[in-house]
């Protein structure tokens, strides 16, 4: 399942990415372009915006009845019936939304701060903007805010 969000969605987008979900977010205004853009990428709409719903479009929009980040991942996934398994959280880029690929720690020795290089094994890289992931101590946030927000990993 692949998301396209509109720009007041942003937070949403990332979220949903956390989890595995490959998401992207419109950058100009909501409408046509973004509703052609959902079809060519056969990706759900996500939005905030009514009229959406007013306007012909033969895919699946999603509009988001709340403001909070949280409150909108929770309606996601309980209204998609989304399953945030632990294997495919952390796996795409929360910037470019492309998939990380594994690096040899070797090939970070110059990359990320000594005592991350010190204290890490496992570290993976956006193929598109170079970013860097490891599993550091943002991990606990992460299941700390699913966890306040309702949403069960399997």
């Amino acid at each position: 399942m692949k998301f396209i969000a509109d720009a007041s969605l942003a937070g949403l987008a990332r979220w949903l990415r956390v989890c595995g979900y490959d998401t992207v977010v419109f950058q100009g205004e909501a409408g046509r372009a973004m509703m052609r853009q959902a079809l060519a990428g056969r990706r759900i709409l996500l939005t905030r915006r009514r009229d959406m719903l007013e306007r012909q479009f033969p895919g699946r929009i999603v509009l988001m009845p709340v403001a909070d980040a949280g409150r909108q991942l929770k309606y996601v996934v309980e209204k998609l019936s989304l399953e945030v398994r632990r294997e495919k959280m952390l796996s795409l880029c929360l910037l470019c939304n492309e998939l990380l690929e594994p690096l040899a720690r070797e090939e970070v020795c110059d990359l990320v701060p000594p005592h991350v290089f010190e204290n890490h094994e496992k570290f993976n890289r956006c193929r598109l903007c170079s970013r860097i992931y490891w599993e550091g101590s943002h991990i606990d946030r992460v299941f700390n805010f699913l966890e306040k927000n309702d949403i069960r990993i399997v």
